[in-house]
């Protein structure tokens, strides 16, 4: 009979389906994260099966996590050889968390836990491991312990590095953790290529404390990002105000206003990149003359908008060779009006690809994790409503494709 947990299966995405992860959690406060990580990695498609130490069982129960996701737990070996049996079973091993006693154990070899057993298996059988440490930032910081975070890294081991906060190495949040179990996943088919992506708003000043902006997130542009890393990219963020959190593993640079932005991704294009997908919502005007005091609401102000800079058409003039995606937002048109704009603003900028969408729509557009896009392209145009990560990847498709070529 099928465990009710098991309907909660890609019930967010599918962008781990099918994967089977074996969680082996380990003596670590930071196990308490584990029922939300285990759920949260299934509703994304994947299914979890739990291995756990005896500190650990101290901490959260064995039945709890079987609760999570609706397999027994193994907690104990027996005559059934169950690390070999996981082991042959999983798609990759996530040890969440770590502590600084398994990092050492499985850095020389040491199975005397059921976690330190199934790595071993896995090691042997050439599976991918992720390790998320989670310890004392004194501990973490310890020489030998480095050494053997080094050499375990030497033998193919992924590490997840912790959040050094409060004199402690903190385990990451539960989303850049599936990030990192996503990108062990995912081909590394952009391996060796260079991207450069702009996300979120811009702000200009009308005085000291107001501004003009929109309401972007940045979380189309942060989806990009991170998809582009997750597939073995070398990637630069140039971000504006977008209130999304900085995705892990990328290059990020924070600017506020649309000037700073021009001027980043001017610097950034001194070095060669392969694409550029310009996936912020810069603002389009500023004040002429910004008031350097404090507007007082004493009547009516006049303030006129001039033009920001045009950071496309910059960075279509310094990086001809590149492939370059641009997007485009409109409001309230039908799909014919969008495909005109989506083919104007091709020509206008001599776009590789651009990518149209209506943020009146519901489920696209600004702080949703969904959109509905047109991709267009010189060969045709395809639409799609899917996760902005989704759209990040068969954005991503598309240049891979064109690279291959």
């Amino acid at each position: 009979m099928l465990h009710p947990t098991k309907d909660i299966i890609g019930t967010e995405g599918d962008s781990l389906k099918g994967v089977k992860v074996a969680m082996c959690i380990t003596g670590s406060v930071a196990a308490v994260r584990c029922p939300d990580l285990s759920r949260t990695l299934m509703r994304q498609g994947a299914e979890v099966r739990v291995v756990m130490s005896r500190s650990a069982t101290e901490l959260i129960t064995p039945e709890l996590m079987h609760w999570a996701t609706g397999e027994p737990v193994i907690s104990e070996l027996t005559g059934a050889v169950e690390h070999v049996e996981i082991g042959q079973w999983a798609d990759l091993i996530l040890v969440v968390p770590s502590t600084a006693n398994t990092i050492g154990k499985i850095a020389n070899a040491i199975d005397d836990t059921p976690p330190t057993s199934v790595v071993s298996v896995a090691l042997g059988l050439e599976k991918p491991i992720g390790i998320v440490p989670a310890m004392h930032s004194s501990m973490y910081s310890h020489e030998i312990i480095q050494e053997n975070v080094s050499r375990l890294k030497d033998a193919g081991v992924h590490f997840l590095e912790p959040n050094i906060l409060e004199g402690k190495a903190k385990i990451p949040s539960v989303e850049e953790i599936v990030d990192f179990v996503e990108s062990m996943t995912r081909p590394k088919d952009l391996k060796g290529k260079r991207v450069l992506v702009t996300a979120g708003p811009t702000v200009e000043r009308l005085d000291p404390v107001r501004v003009l902006t929109n309401p972007s997130s940045g979380k189309m542009g942060i989806s990009l990002a991170r998809a582009a890393a997750m597939r073995g990219a070398d990637v630069t963020l140039v971000y504006g105000t977008g209130d999304e959190p900085e995705p892990i593993g990328v290059n990020t640079i924070r600017v506020e206003t649309t000037g700073e932005m021009m001027d980043a991704v001017v610097d950034a294009l001194e070095e060669d990149f392969d694409i550029l997908v310009a996936a912020a919502a810069p603002q389009d005007f500023t004040p002429e003359s910004p008031s350097e005091e404090k507007l007082r609401r004493e009547g009516p102000v006049d303030v006129k908008l001039v033009l920001t800079p045009g950071i496309l058409e910059k960075a279509s003039e310094m990086a001809p060779e590149a492939f370059l995606v641009g997007f485009k937002a409109e409001c309230d048109v039908t799909d014919d009006q969008l495909q005109v704009a989506a083919e104007k603003k091709m020509k206008e900028h001599d776009l590789d690809l651009v990518v149209a969408n209506d943020v009146m729509r519901p489920g696209a557009g600004f702080g949703t994790d969904s959109n509905e896009v047109l991709i267009h392209s010189p060969s045709g145009s395809e639409g799609m409503k899917a996760t902005k990560l989704e759209i990040a990847n068969s954005i991503l498709d598309v240049f891979a494709e064109e690279s291959a070529g």
